[in-house]
């Protein structure tokens, strides 16, 4: 494992620091109104753990942790020549795919290991200790800070995502030093306040009114509940809410049609980000659900009737769809939250054939950390 040095002070000064900073998160009465205080989780471990836990006997040492990447300048996969970046171009794809590697290994890796922290009726400590680690050495390296491009920024916050779920998974294991966990708090603080620098710019071009901009805003919702910062948790409310204003009466977004052959694929990717911080929004008194005549329904509603039959989207975009990436186990982590709160017997019949459902910029294992779990043998 890359090995650092932590300056004893630093941790003194950053842990008392951030411990200053935290408000606790609890329940107040007012006029017969309960007001929360601090940010909600978007699931519960110790409840999961009581309902699907099961007993790791499995031994168990830590990996060693991808390099951290520092600079954040990649390419497009689409070709520059591709108006609505629809055509992937093989080369620049496998060269995005070998310059990002060490930053996918980090989301999954942290993920798997998250997951069975939380799925273990016997935790181990050294699980719990191993996602800290890895989170902490790429951010005693300033890991995902570095210079930036578009891309770059894409990038950045759909690993905000995974880096914040995953330490909510293991955050309460007692043997955590507050030290180690200071350290993450403060390097996530650093990721959610460049996403909101980052995409509090140039409000008018796309990739602040369409998907991404939905993925920046769970990335940092995300962020808020592992820094309890209400502020941050309105940031990406509010960047939920520029999608759920543009879900058109027949489900659809104007954004993601405008992508061609990958419309309908986009409106599944758009819908993770939607539906996620709708389902954190309500743990924490906000009912996205509810909005623009209830949006997300309509939306959920029109990509459920075309999973098998993309029809209507060929129809609306005058081309044949490309499915490659578009009906797949991660795609259709959106279905969790979305049959949760909806109950729609669609979803449940595509629920069945595809759980578990899992994507690591979720926390991993949809299935079992917003819907029922894992059924024995899955």
């Amino acid at each position: 494992m890359v090995k650092y040095l932590i300056p004893f002070v630093f941790l003194v000064l950053l842990s008392s620091a951030l411990m200053l900073s935290q408000t606790s998160c609890v329940a107040q009465k007012n006029g017969g109104k309960t007001l929360l205080k601090g940010v909600v989780a978007p699931f519960d471990v110790q409840d999961i753990r009581a309902r699907l836990g099961r007993t790791d006997k499995r031994s168990f040492t830590c990996p060693e942790a991808p390099v951290p990447v520092v600079k954040m300048l990649f390419n497009s996969v689409y070709d520059k020549s591709s108006e609505n970046s629809s055509v992937v171009d093989p080369e620049e794809k496998a060269r995005y795919l070998r310059e990002t590697e060490n930053i996918s290994m980090l989301e999954t890796g942290l993920s798997k290991y998250a997951n069975r922290y939380v799925m273990a009726q016997n935790p181990n400590p050294q699980v719990a200790q191993c996602v800290v680690d890895w989170i902490n050495i790429w951010a005693m390296h300033d890991g995902l800070l570095g210079e930036s491009n578009r891309m770059g920024e894409f990038v950045r916050k759909w690993a905000l995502s995974s880096i914040s779920l995953a330490y909510l998974q293991v955050q309460d294991e007692p043997s955590l030093s507050e030290e180690d966990k200071a350290i993450v708090r403060f390097w996530i603080r650093r990721l959610a306040e460049r996403v909101v620098a980052d995409f509090s710019t140039l409000p008018k071009i796309s990739s602040r009114n369409n998907n991404h901009m939905y993925w920046a805003g769970w990335g940092v919702a995300c962020a808020s509940v592992v820094l309890d910062d209400r502020e941050l948790l309105n940031w990406g409310i509010e960047a939920a809410r520029i999608g759920i204003r543009q879900v058109q009466n027949d489900g659809t977004l104007p954004l993601e049609l405008s992508r061609g052959p990958k419309a309908f694929m986009y409106h599944q990717y758009a819908a993770i980000p939607l539906m996620m911080t709708a389902a954190l929004a309500k743990k924490n008194g906000v009912d996205l659900f509810d909005e623009n005549d209830e949006a997300l329904r309509r939306l959920g509603q029109v990509i459920i009737r075309n999973i098998a039959d993309q029809g209507y989207f060929e129809e609306l975009t005058g081309e044949k769809q490309n499915l490659e990436r578009a009906v797949t186990t991660s795609n259709l982590t959106w279905l969790e939250p979305y049959y949760a709160f909806y109950h729609d017997p669609a979803a449940e019949e595509w629920l069945e054939k595809f759980r578990p459902v899992k994507h690591s910029r979720v926390g991993g294992n949809a299935t079992n950390l917003y819907g029922p779990g894992e059924k024995e043998g899955d």
